[in-house]
């Protein structure tokens, strides 16, 4: 059997993270988190309370999968083989051992999952071990007699399993085949199968070091691949390092060599003229400061004649003015080469001062580019704040005017609405107030300095000019009253009270 049967593997999940752009960011899983799954396997999902079993159909963003909490993945494979041990007593001193294969099915993988059934071999040998008369039916019979003990529990199973059928949350299970080994097959057997296990474990780790042969020997390729990569990258590097400096140092060299080779010749011809100069000017302190004085003293001493004389003294005069013109022309060409290496040399000056001067006018151009850039951005920012500052002054002006006139129309509209009331009423009738002046300064509202808050304002400042022309009208008629006899101090005080009244209902 396989060792995770029935549930091959679970995993938990916490809470999913969103991920997406900013306008399209949602929650989902990755597809890491979704276990693989093979032909004969499913997938249980866990949604809070509920079960739902997935064959391999849904995505990592799928609803169901991220608000799940676990998945569990579960062994589907038909008749699957569950052996179970037990063991049981004899007549002898020895125990015969009880081997039962169950052959096992899953028909709910929700049910598996949610009961949790992970030991089927513990939950099958409790229910082996639950059987009627399972233990005593070897109790009577020798450790010789296994073929008969097996028979028994045969039937008994048979028989128990069809009445009583084996009964484990989300599986089918059938009782298979029954072996009943004696202590000394049960020893071979264990012998057998720890042999078998030692085999296995010899091959698995044979297969393992193998491996491990195949990853270092590859790990030793790939090293050894790099390492001649790197050492023929530093070799290649190293040569061609080795190569420009061969042919810096070559360079130099014929330079330095023909500057000395030019020096030498140069210094060879001056010492051989100067070699020269020494061997005429030796002749000449022999032979006296004269040069032809040994032409005169050979002709005096009668060796040469006067035809000879002369000819050796033209000869003499053309080897003088000869040699003359030929150091002169050594000189020029010796002065010659120094003013053109001195000019190849000024010339090379003059090249790079004049590249040194292109590129630092290259320099200024940019910078100059860069700031009248700086400037003609800056300009435009401060001219857009200029015209922005403009705009909003002359909307709050243009706004500050409406206001002005809205409040000038109100207080236009309270005082004349109060003056009519005040006129309605009779108000200025008795009082001798002057209401043709009071409706002339209905037009002559004055600027207010600032906005009005609330109407009440107008309505109280009118009100207070109501009150001082009823006031004044009410001194006048008591003025009046002082001269009249007591009929008419009894009209002055109805007219008071009636203006009184008048005051009050205009109020209200």
């Amino acid at each position: 059997m396989a060792e995770n049967y029935p549930l091959v593997e679970q995993r938990e999940y916490g809470r999913p993270e969103k991920r997406g752009g900013i306008l399209k960011k949602r929650a989902r899983r990755e597809e890491t988190d979704l276990p693989r799954i093979a032909a004969h396997q499913v997938r249980v999902f866990r949604v809070g309370e509920e079960y739902v079993e997935d064959h391999g159909q849904l995505r990592a963003d799928d609803p169901l999968v991220v608000s799940a909490s676990s998945v569990t993945v579960v062994d589907q494979r038909a008749e699957v083989p569950v052996v179970v041990e037990t063991r049981i007593p004899s007549a002898q001193a020895g125990e015969f051992t009880v081997r039962v294969t169950y052959f096992s099915n899953v028909v709910d993988p929700c049910a598996v999952v949610r009961d949790g059934v992970t030991e089927v071999e513990a939950l099958l040998l409790a229910q082996l071990l639950a059987v009627p008369g399972l233990t005593e039916d070897g109790s009577d019979l020798p450790i010789v007699e296994s073929a008969s003990v097996r028979s028994r529990i045969d039937a008994r199973l048979t028989a128990y399993h069809e009445m009583r059928p084996a009964e484990v949350s989300g599986l089918k299970v059938r009782c298979g085949q029954v072996e009943v080994r004696t202590p000394e097959e049960q020893a071979a057997h264990l012998t057998e199968m720890e042999h078998a296990d030692l085999v296995q474990e010899a091959a698995l780790r044979r297969e393992i070091l193998g491996a491990e042969l195949v990853l270092k020997q590859e790990e030793l390729r790939s090293l050894k691949a790099e390492r001649e990569a790197r050492n023929a990258h530093a070799l290649a590097m190293m040569e061609e390092e080795n190569r420009q400096r061969r042919d810096s140092l070559i360079s130099r060299f014929r330079r330095s060599s023909e500057s000395e080779e030019q020096e030498h010749d140069l210094t060879l011809r001056g010492q051989r003229n100067r070699s020269t100069r020494a061997e005429i000017q030796e002749d000449i302190s022999l032979l006296g400061t004269d040069p032809l004085g040994a032409a005169y003293l050979a002709f005096r001493n009668g060796e040469i004649s006067a035809d000879e004389l002369s000819t050796r003294l033209h000869e003499a005069e053309r080897d003088r003015l000869g040699r003359s013109e030929e150091w002169t022309r050594e000189d020029r060409e010796y002065d010659m080469r120094r003013q053109a290496v001195r000019r190849e040399e000024e010339r090379w000056r003059i090249e790079r001062a004049d590249a040194q001067r292109q590129l630092n006018r290259v320099d200024q151009r940019e910078d100059a580019v860069a700031r009248r850039a700086e400037d003609t951005r800056r300009w435009n920012l401060e001219h857009k704040d200029r015209q922005l500052k403009h705009e909003e002054g002359r909307a709050d002006a243009q706004r500050w005017e409406r206001d002005e006139r809205e409040w000038a129309q109100q207080q236009l509209a309270v005082r004349a609405d109060l003056y009519k009331q005040g006129i309605a009423r009779g108000l200025f009738d008795s009082t001798g107030y002057d209401a043709g002046a009071l409706i002339n300064s209905v037009g002559n509202v004055p600027n207010s300095p600032g906005r009005p808050s609330r109407d009440g304002e107008v309505e109280a400042e009118v009100q207070g000019e109501l009150n001082d022309g009823t006031r004044a009208a009410d001194e006048g008629t008591a003025a009046a009253g002082r001269h009249t006899d007591d009929t008419d101090d009894t009209a002055d005080t109805e007219l008071d009270f009636g203006g009184t009244d008048q005051e009050a209902s205009l109020v209200d």
